[in-house]
């Protein structure tokens, strides 16, 4: 074999700066592979290294490790970096990535021959590639249309194309690990970029995709947050980024979002339509043709959609349902846990905010939104929290006529047991602290649950000789040190802790004052 491959030759990369034996399951997980892949990928790499005199050992339970004296070692890494034959072969998952992406951002159908050439594997392939791409497409608004004689094409609006675009990027596709990754610091990054030059397919997209400027669009991210008064979270960010750096390269092709009239007058009367409009007129001055009204309304539709940590200060009067709306939910919350108290707490009148107002308008604009824990939920422990949030959903649904995701309610169960333990700052009006091993070990665990527990509540050292039952009807729990009896553990709840505190006690303490 003359040539590795790019995988291979990623491969070889690992074990060179290996010091000792590396599992496969290891290396697999390091370059993004499975077992499977890496013990394949392993033969060729070990027929490349035999040409050159050195034995790949691969001992099972142990390892993999080049077997070489220094001068062969030192050889084969010059070697490696003076590949001038190298082989980009392409999973199917990261084909149908790429080929998605393609077809998305073509200015034209493409002929099945076309996309044989492109993609470098056979007709039958690249049809099953387009199975699976339809399959993705039609479940995103997006239809591949195959016309004998004419050729392949997506049809959809540009609001459509986009979300799929981004969803590509973003790696929220049916077609495995994503070639793509987004960070504050390097922006858009495609992780074949520097092999693109290896595959008419790679190479195609790499081109485009380096015109997605991310970082240049990132200050105008902190520019909305000054102007607006508000604060995106990191991933809000991100994602905010993405799609202004991809609106502003679809303009450059004469590719225009499509609003409604009406919705564009309801942007321009509220202070966001300003922001976005500058914001376009920086990204916008080199580009032919210009920004028109509908661009700058898909700003403003995405700013208004981002979740935000802190919201903005108009937000409340955007739409004067809201204000209502937010506060009606404040009374439902409180008379459904008997809490007047909860009513006031700004903290979760401004945490459903922020979650209800973004969510209301994704919905109203249609706009995709990853999100930063899909599966996050809180426990089933809290039933109270899931079934109140659900019954606010259902009155938000009532309010606006829009429907909230699962992913929101889950949101406002942990905005609601946030709220309860903050009103119940204490926990228990007493507990006892039975620790029979003396003075020393008692004062020890009273200053180390005082010091993880500080709203625990009242503590009381007691010896075991003490517990009467008068003592044992005064306290809400017991933290001991030593099993007690049967007929104490009917009467009160009990905790049995270590005299040092160790972390699992720590975390049952934790998991039953949560």
């Amino acid at each position: 074999m003359s040539a590795l491959t790019t995988r291979q030759r990623d491969l070889l990369i690992e074990l060179l700066h290996s010091e000792a034996p590396i599992g496969a399951e290891a290396l697999a997980e390091t370059i993004g592979l499975t077992s499977r892949q890496v013990k394949y990928d392993l033969k060729g790499v070990k027929q490349w290294l035999s040409i050159r005199g050195v034995d790949l050992k691969i001992k099972p339970g142990i390892g993999i490790q080049l077997n070489c004296t220094e001068e062969l070692y030192e050889k084969v890494k010059k070697d490696l970096r003076t590949l001038s034959e190298l082989q980009l072969i392409l999973l199917s998952s990261e084909r149908q990535q790429l080929l998605a992406l393609f077809l998305l951002i073509s200015e034209s159908s493409k002929n099945l021959s076309e996309l044989v050439e492109l993609t470098q594997v056979s007709r039958t392939t690249v049809i099953k590639d387009l199975d699976q791409i339809e399959s993705f497409f039609n479940k995103s608004g997006g239809y591949v249309i195959r016309r004998p004689n004419y050729g392949i094409e997506i049809e959809d609006d540009e609001n459509v194309r986009q979300t799929i675009i981004t969803m590509i990027l973003w790696g929220e596709t049916p077609f495995g690990k994503s070639l793509f990754h987004i960070d504050h610091q390097r922006g858009l990054v495609f992780s074949l970029h520097n092999d693109s030059h290896l595959n008419p397919l790679v190479n195609y997209c790499d081109q485009v995709i380096q015109t997605w400027d991310l970082n240049r669009v990132f200050p105008k991210i902190s520019y909305i947050e000054n102007e607006l008064g508000g604060h995106f979270p990191d991933d809000a960010v991100l994602h905010l980024a993405l799609v202004i750096a991809l609106q502003t390269q679809r303009i450059s092709s004469d590719h225009h979002l499509d609003i409604p009239r009406k919705e564009i007058e309801m942007l321009q009367r509220v202070p966001v339509w300003e922001v976005a409009k500058m914001v376009s007129k920086q990204l916008g001055w080199k580009l032919t043709p210009e920004w028109k009204e509908t661009d700058i309304a898909g700003i403003a539709t995405w700013i208004l959609a981002s979740p935000r940590d802190r919201r903005f200060e108009w937000d409340l009067s955007i739409d004067p349902s809201f204000s209502s709306l937010i506060s009606e939910l404040m009374e439902t919350i409180a008379k459904l846990y008997d809490a007047p108290q909860m009513k006031n707490d700004q903290i979760l009148r401004d945490g459903l905010s922020n979650h209800i107002i973004p969510a209301c308008f994704r919905k109203k604009y249609k706009l995709w939104q990853p999100l930063p824990y899909p599966d996050f939920v809180i426990s089933e422990k809290y039933s109270s929290e899931n079934q109140v949030a659900l019954q606010l959903s259902l009155l938000i649904e009532k309010k606006t006529s829009y429907s909230i995701p699962i992913t929101e309610i889950n949101n406002i169960a942990a905005l609601l047991r946030a709220a309860r333990i903050r009103i119940r700052p204490f926990r228990y009006n007493k507990v006892l602290v039975v620790c029979p091993g003396g003075m020393a070990s008692a004062q020890l665990l009273m200053s180390r649950l005082e010091a993880r527990f500080p709203r625990l509540g009242p503590l009381q050292v007691i010896s075991v000789r003490e517990l009467s039952d008068s003592e044992i009807e005064s306290a809400d729990l017991i933290i001991s040190t030593v099993p007690l009896g049967a007929e104490i553990k009917h009467q009160i709840e009990i905790i049995q802790v270590h005299p040092l505190l160790k972390p699992s006690d720590i975390e049952k303490i934790n998991t039953l004052i949560s």
